[in-house]
């Protein structure tokens, strides 16, 4: 039984992330990151000082943000009449 509580465990804190991670996920500084949390952007959890969030929360920030719109990144593709199949 142990053992199986151990594996939980260790299951729940594979769903979380520290400051660190998401500021290389993201491409952002620390007082971004900051400010997300002064702003209830993200939310977190602080343990002996130091910050951590769940995966959940910043896939839903991600999902919220996402604008479905697709652009050619070429810009000789855009005005073209070209199927791509």
């Amino acid at each position: 039984m142990k053992k199986e509580k151990h594996y939980a465990i260790l299951y729940e804190w594979a769903d979380w992330v520290d400051s660190q991670d998401v500021m290389q996920k993201f491409h952002i500084s620390v007082r971004t990151l900051q400010s997300w949390r002064t702003n209830k952007v993200l939310p977190y959890s602080c343990i002996r000082g130091k910050i951590y969030y769940r995966k959940s929360d910043i896939l839903l920030i991600l999902q919220k943000n996402y604008n479905g719109t697709r652009k050619s990144l070429l810009p000789e593709f855009n005005d073209c009449n070209v199927e791509f199949r």
